[in-house]
């Protein structure tokens, strides 16, 4: 004779309790919940700007940490001293490890105005990827994306500002581990830094040529 199966009742006053616990634990970071670490715009980096896209941006393209760290590194001098060392970084660090970087240095274009094969050389070196990889948006001359990464050239010194030709400025955007949202959900994330990262060293390199860069 089959023996009749039990059903275990769990009381609901045990369901809300259980639930009511997992909550506390989530809101106070109790381990395995630990809770995400703020961004505040006092401690993003001075060279990414202080458009009011950095922080949602950063909060949207950077993986869940339990504190950031912001590093800001500025070194050489504007345009009006002829030089071309202008650099400005800026690394996001997390418990795990770098989680993004932005870089922004002066390079030789010769030219005001890029060939379609010096953009294209700029891009892929700058992305360090190929080029069917490469997505174009409209900023400076020229803005490209790559998964995980966004990159801008921005017109700087006109010829004889500096030694050598026209400069400009080069901008990268770098998301160093995988991101949790979708690639094509990050992008727009990553051309905000990458344009408010622009905007800052064309004004703080003090640039005589338009940057074309929006808005």
């Amino acid at each position: 004779m089959a023996v009749p199966s039990k059903r275990v009742v769990i009381p609901l006053a045990a369901l809300l309790f259980v639930a009511s616990a997992c909550g506390a634990a989530y809101a106070f970071g109790f381990p395995p919940f630990e809770r995400r670490g703020d961004i505040t715009a006092s401690e993003v980096c001075e060279s990414l700007g202080r458009s009011a896209k950095v922080v949602p941006a950063l909060k949207g393209s950077l993986p869940s940490d339990t504190e950031y760290r912001f590093e800001n590194r500025l070194s050489g001098r504007d345009i009006t001293s002829e030089s071309s060392d202008y650099t400005a970084d800026c690394l996001v660090r997390g418990k795990a490890g770098l989680l993004l970087s932005s870089r922004t240095e002066m390079i030789l274009t010769e030219t005001t105005e890029s060939s379609a094969s010096d953009v294209r050389s700029w891009a892929t070196a700058a992305l360090d990827t190929r080029e069917t990889a490469i997505e174009d948006f409209d900023a400076g001359t020229a803005g490209v994306t790559a998964p995980r990464k966004a990159a801008i050239l921005v017109p700087c010194a006109s010829p004889g500002r500096i030694p050598g030709g026209a400069y400009s400025l080069s901008v990268v955007v770098d998301l160093k581990r995988q991101p949790e949202s979708r690639e094509s959900a990050i992008r727009q994330d990553l051309i905000d830094l990458a344009v408010s990262a622009a905007r800052f060293s064309h004004s703080k390199a003090k640039c005589d040529l338009p940057s074309k860069l929006p808005g």
